[in-house]
């Protein structure tokens, strides 16, 4: 069985721990990149990596073409937590993460159906 691992900044990682996530800190996106490739060559099968989505903003193209090649483990950008999001932004983060769970895009139509 798979586990999660949450490369996070210092400020969040306590909250992360108190819910009994194993946690990777990094204050740069150049300190999370190294954390992140070290997890890929260790070949976490199964796991799950979230990482702090501005890190993950900021993943060199080559490292995210690598990431999208993955079967396991799954790469995801965790939010931030500094301000909330609009809703289109959290739609498109979710609609993201869906496809690369599943392996294809998956759309909710929000109109509703009159009889």
């Amino acid at each position: 069985m798979g586990r999660l691992i949450v490369i996070t900044t210092p400020a969040l990682e306590s909250g992360y721990r108190l819910a009994g996530v194993a946690t990777r800190t990094a204050v740069s996106a150049d300190e999370a990149t190294v954390t992140l490739e070290e997890l890929l060559d260790a070949g976490a099968e199964g796991d799950v990596v979230a990482v702090h989505e501005p890190f993950f903003d900021e993943l060199d193209p080559h490292l995210r073409r690598r990431i999208d090649a993955l079967v396991s483990p799954l790469v995801v950008a965790l939010p931030g937590g500094d301000e909330p999001a609009a809703e289109g932004e959290r739609r498109a983060r979710l609609l993201r993460m869906l496809w690369q769970a599943v392996g294809f895009e998956i759309t909710f139509d929000r109109r509703e159906e009159t009889a």
